[in-house]
């Protein structure tokens, strides 16, 4: 856990279904930016307190330099995104009360896992860990685990298996396990750059798993870039007694999922997807509340926009109601299956 320097306030229910609604209530447009996309009045919370039961999710930040300055360069600028994600990050930072954790589900860099996007990556994440969050990551598709890990890896958990990101938190009322289900393109391939490789947890990560849940007696989240179907793990996140729902990215939208084993069955978790920190689609990421008998997650939704982001006179109607309809929801996972 993250260190507590002081009494942290007691939150209740009713606080929480507040934090979807107030966190940066303003939205994006709330924070003055410069030219280089850094807010021009930076978040000052050093002195916030910690709220133990109370975690971040985001993914898919897609993070990095700017397209002339591309090794690999993308079909198309995304030199906004950086700002987004800064602006996002201040929002976090200007809740009254600050979560102990982000998570991180992968896709940090741009697209191509260039040593410069996690250089700016940190850059731009360090604020949270300043103010005293712990940050936990996992990579995605669009990562490389060696510059990765030169750049991110105190944010990396201490991994159970070789060469992965996986990790275990053990937060107060429940643990959070990150998977890393990055398969990286085979560096003998004639293109082989980031996001051109598959999925996969590999034999020793899935030994590891399966042990994993076969031991723990707490109820666990387990979280991973890709989903639980294309892992082939869906039936296991079910059938294990503890598991009580899974996360993913990689889509860039909130997508809402039943896992289930077969039709003869009772028990079923939920599957939930993230948006993308600043790409393109669901724009924001999720508060994620620890209660005695559940985990209750908040979309916190700032903008919508496919396939980059435009000015308001460019904007679909039906993307604003997007962001009216998805900001605020909330998803339960009850800790007993059968709840």
């Amino acid at each position: 856990m993250a260190r507590m320097t002081r009494p942290v306030p007691q939150s209740t229910r009713r606080d929480f279904l507040k934090l979807g609604a107030c966190a940066g209530a303003a939205g994006l447009g709330a924070f003055a930016v410069k030219a280089d996309g850094t807010p021009a009045t930076p978040a000052t919370p050093a002195s916030k307190p910690l709220d133990p039961d109370l975690s971040a999710v985001v993914s898919d930040l897609h993070v990095g330099q700017l397209w002339n300055e591309q090794k690999f360069r993308t079909d198309r600028s995304y030199d906004y995104i950086n700002g987004v994600v800064r602006r996002l990050v201040a929002e976090i930072l200007s809740m009254k009360v600050l979560p102990s954790y982000v998570f991180g589900l992968g896709d940090i860099s741009m697209c191509y896992g260039e040593e410069r996007d996690y250089e700016i990556a940190a850059e731009i994440l360090r604020p949270l860990e300043e103010a005293g969050i712990k940050i936990v990551m996992t990579a995605g598709n669009h990562d490389r685990r060696s510059p990765m890990a030169r750049h991110l890896g105190g944010w990396l958990g201490e991994s159970p298996v070789a060469g992965r990101f996986a990790s275990v938190t053990h937060l107060p009322r429940f643990d959070m396990v990150l998977l890393d289900s990055l398969k990286e393109p085979d560096p003998s391939a004639e293109d082989n750059r980031a996001g051109r490789g598959g999925c996969e947890l590999g034999a020793e990560q899935s030994k590891w798993l399966d042990s994993l849940l076969a031991e723990t007696t707490r109820p666990t989240l387990v979280c991973a870039h890709h989903t639980a179907w294309s892992l082939g793990i869906n039936k296991q996140m079910v059938k294990s007694p503890r598991v009580c729902g899974f996360l993913h990215g990689h889509n860039h939208s909130w997508q809402d999922n039943i896992l289930f084993s077969s039709y003869g069955r009772k028990t079923m978790i939920r599957m939930l997807g993230m948006p993308s920190m600043g790409m393109d689609r669901d724009i924001g990421y999720a508060l994620l509340r620890a209660f005695d008998d559940r985990l209750e997650l908040v979309h916190v939704e700032r903008d919508y926009y496919f396939p980059v982001q435009t000015t308001k006179a460019e904007r679909l109607p039906i993307w604003d109601a997007v962001v009216r309809e998805r900001h605020g929801r909330r998803v339960f996972f009850p800790f007993d299956k059968l709840a």
